[in-house]
């Protein structure tokens, strides 16, 4: 709901601001004072641009301010203007105009003479038909379906684009997996394969180096092996007069009781070992195929063995895309009927319903002097295909409207006044009644009435503001009488300006006015008595 708003420098007024109801608020003034304003100013939120006539003074800046209220948060926007550019903002951050435009349409319903009105757009239609037949169990069952068919489709789209481009695929995941499998290694290979490349490309110092450890600690004559062999007796003569060195026995006796083994050992390492040129090119071969493949695929021998496997996977899943297109296929065929049949419920429901809010409407019409007024739902109905389907169903509503007898009805949108639309939007909405804590501005709505006539508009606005904020521009006391707020919008001449503002009406203030909307501005003290009896009479009727 619309809790303040604020204007500078457009058109005729220099700055004006209003305190609104939550319920209903009610402007009125003389003629030619700019009971409109509020609403094209407003209406500025949503028009890209501005014209600079609506400058009051262009080399002023302008602004339109209002702050929004929903479940005790607040929205500011604010639209600033110079001759030159624009700015936006929503809740003091700047924003592109699209996104003010957007949040202010969401919150604001405008009925009047602009290009923003709500049953212009018939999209809406649909929607105010909907909620009089209370189709809401069979949309929110059609939604869900129609999300999980557009799910499918996209599935099924994804495979036939695979399916296309599947043989071509194929061959490249086969020439992958062939270079793949053709390196022949397993896991820890590579380590195996570089430490025996070491060992061949050693392969003449390993055996010279062999042979001569051998050859000087253990087999040759003057070995050292032999050396401690003719001394192991004085040192354990030694070891037995002098303690403290029995410990360096001890080491001495394990150096050269493994000095067999080492020897062993080496000699069976240079006796195998047998330099192979053609051993020596196999390994490099191999060597130098996997570096060529780490390269290519950025990973090491366990990253090219997972993206085998990985190959493997997705090339069995490409050779059975034709039985998955089928089985998606399937699917699609099975939610498409649930879908069909579900959007004949709701055309029989709309056309069940439809009947019914046209005499309804036209009833109402009467009411407000549109006697010959006629009023029709048409009903498109249009076969779902898998082209056209939507979460709303696949049919076309629309409204159809005559206001003169003898008249075909015709588009709303081509026939209908400013008045007329308001006049219509008003009874369908407190027909529908699809929302609460919104904000309807209406605009003209009392345009050609009176008396009781009048009376009955300003029940149905009252109606509508026990749940919503009405805003509405009036010339006409039955209406007028209802607000709960009231403002004058008031012109005044100074200095050869013309200056337009608003102002919030006292009790006092208001009887005079509704006695002004009475009489004219002759007002004597039974008009004044009368304005109140009218007041006293409908604060009666609203409680």
């Amino acid at each position: 709901m619309i809790s303040f708003i604020n204007i500078k420098n457009f058109a005729v007024v220099e700055e004006t601001s209003l305190d609104l109801s939550e319920g209903f608020n009610v402007l009125t003034g003389e003629t030619g004072a700019g009971k409109s304003i509020i609403i094209d100013a407003l209406s500025l939120l949503l028009k890209k641009k501005i014209q600079p006539h609506l400058f009051r003074n262009i080399e002023k800046k302008l602004i339109i301010e209002i702050m929004f209220v929903i479940d005790e948060e607040e929205f500011i926007l604010k639209r600033e203007a110079t001759k030159s550019k624009s700015v936006s903002f929503i809740n003091g951050d700047m924003v592109p105009f699209i996104k003010l435009v957007e949040k202010m349409s969401n919150l604001l319903n405008i009925y009047g003479q602009n290009e923003h009105i709500y049953l212009l757009k018939t999209k809406n239609h649909s929607f105010m038909l909907d909620l009089f037949c209370k189709n809401e169990k069979i949309l929110t069952e059609l939604e869900k379906t129609y999300d999980n068919l557009k799910e499918k489709i996209k599935i099924a789209h994804d495979l036939e684009l695979h399916k296309n481009k599947r043989d071509e695929k194929i061959d490249y995941i086969e020439f992958q997996l062939k270079e793949l499998d053709e390196l022949g290694m397993n896991r820890g290979d590579d380590k195996l394969l570089r430490k025996e490349s070491k060992i061949q490309s050693s392969a003449q110092e390993i055996i010279s180096g062999s042979n001569a450890i051998v050859e000087e600690f253990y087999q040759g004559e003057n070995s050292i092996y032999g050396r401690i062999a003719q001394n192991l007796n004085s040192l354990n003569f030694l070891s037995n007069m002098y303690p403290e060195i029995d410990s360096f026995k001890n080491e001495i006796n394990r150096f050269y009781n493994l000095l067999p083994e080492l020897s062993a050992s080496l000699s069976d390492i240079s006796g195998k070992l047998e330099y192979n040129e053609n051993t020596v090119n196999e390994i490099e071969t191999k060597l130098l195929k996997l570096n060529k493949l780490e390269d290519k695929y950025k990973t090491d021998l366990n990253g090219l063995i997972d993206k085998a496997e990985s190959l493997r996977f997705e090339l069995e899943d490409l050779k059975d895309i034709d039985t998955s297109i089928v089985d998606i296929n399937k699917k699609i065929d099975n939610i498409f009927n649930d879908y069909k049949k579900l959007n004949k419920d709701l055309y029989e429901n709309r056309i069940k319903g439809s009947e019914i809010l046209s005499k309804i409407v036209e009833t109402e019409l009467e009411k407000l002097e549109m006697k010959k007024a006629r009023f029709e739902v048409k009903i498109d109905m249009i076969v779902p295909t898998l082209d056209n389907i939507s979460p709303r169903g696949s049919d076309r509503v629309e409204f159809y409207f005559s206001s003169n007898p003898g008249q075909n009805v015709a588009k709303i949108k081509d026939v209908a006044s400013g008045g007329e639309l308001s006049r219509l939007m008003l009874v369908l909405k407190s027909i529908t009644d699809e929302k609460n804590n919104a904000t309807y501005i209406f605009d003209e709505i009392d345009t050609g009435i009176g008396g009781k006539t009048a009376e009955f508009v300003g029940h149905k606005l009252n109606s509508i503001a026990k749940k919503n904020q009405v805003i509405c521009i009036s010339h006409l006391p039955q209406i007028a009488a209802f607000a709960d707020k009231h403002f004058l919008i008031k012109k005044e001449f100074k200095n050869n300006n013309t200056f337009s503002y608003t102002q919030e009406l006292s009790e006092q203030d208001r009887v005079n006015e509704i006695a002004r909307l009475m009489a004219g501005t002759n007002t004597d003290n039974s008009i004044l008595e009368a304005a109140k009896s009218l007041l006293a009479n409908i604060r009666h009727t609203k409680k």
